[in-house]
């Protein structure tokens, strides 16, 4: 089964079991996944993070009901797995711009959702330019310093603390001060991804040792691994289109997985082994292409 088919499985788990207290390990129990590397793909594929993508099918249940009859509200939010009246109406509004009671008497149409391009098959598509010429390359247990942000994917401020990392690096110079570096290059990492949909990301310079760990920045070990590596542009990265294509096409079609320990259940992390981004003297911006390095294993 691949991954498209493992989503949509649990997307079927999630519409059936909404009214229950299902968290991301209850769902990705369902598909045999860890739970980090399930939130990780399933946000990848359908644009939404796990805990995002419930609360609005309940929230779709519950407007239904609110445009169809005259149930209590406070059933319906019951019905709809919320667990009080007070956080159901406060997500109610938030995504339906109006509190329930209002919603009742406007009765306004209510919008499908999932949208029906989720879980509608694709079909299958030209791969990106970048995918016709992969390296594949062993890269060796590595050292980084530089400094480090935690990322929500399930709030608001998503990945905006990345950027001002970045600001911060240039600002305080940050890459002349790091020693033993063994090239010139820096690395964008993400890594540590949890269920919750959280994650750090760093942006740091490869280092020989972390003996000489300058004050105030964190060093960083990875363990050995397989890499496929990609030319492409940030701007394809940050758009999505590159991931939902290495997962969804390249890797299908390419006779390349993660690693064993990524796909367990009780693995408590699916970034053992960091996706990081390179960028060499002559990046100017979005458009500019870099260096994407992702783990693999043959299958």
């Amino acid at each position: 089964m691949d991954i498209k088919q493992l989503v949509n499985k649990a997307v079927q788990y999630i519409h059936d079991s909404a009214d229950m207290n299902i968290n991301v390990a209850d769902i990705a129990a369902q598909v045999h996944l860890s739970p980090s590397y399930f939130a990780t793909m399933f946000r990848v594929i359908t644009g939404y993070t796990v805990k995002n993508y419930v609360n609005r099918y309940r929230l779709h249940l519950a407007a239904a009901k609110l445009a169809a009859g005259d149930n209590r509200i406070i059933d319906i939010a019951f019905d709809a797995g919320f667990h009080s009246q007070e956080s159901f109406t406060r997500s109610f509004a938030k995504v339906y711009g109006i509190p329930p009671a209002k919603f009742r008497t406007l009765r306004p149409m209510v919008e499908p959702f999932p949208p029906i391009k989720l879980l509608k098959e694709q079909q299958p598509m030209e791969m990106m330019e970048c995918f016709k010429n992969v390296r594949l390359v062993h890269k060796s247990d590595f050292y980084v310093v530089g400094i480090e942000v935690d990322i929500h994917y399930n709030t608001g401020e998503g990945t905006a603390p990345i950027g001002g990392a970045w600001e911060l690096w240039a600002k305080e110079n940050i890459n002349t001060t790091i020693s033993d570096r063994t090239s010139e290059n820096v690395y964008g990492i993400t890594h540590g991804e949890t269920p919750d949909a959280t994650a750090k990301y760093a942006i740091a310079a490869e280092v020989s040792t972390l003996a000489n760990l300058p004050v105030g920045l964190i060093g960083r070990k990875f363990p050995a691994s397989e890499y496929a590596v990609f030319q492409t542009t940030l701007k394809e990265v940050l758009e999505g289109g590159f991931w939902h294509q290495f997962h969804t096409l390249w890797r299908p079609a390419s006779g390349y997985g993660i690693h064993e320990e990524q796909f367990r259940k009780d693995w408590p992390t699916s970034t053992l082994y960091p996706n990081f981004e390179v960028y060499d003297s002559s990046f100017k911006g979005e458009d500019s292409l870099i260096k994407l390095y992702a783990p693999v294993v043959k299958r």
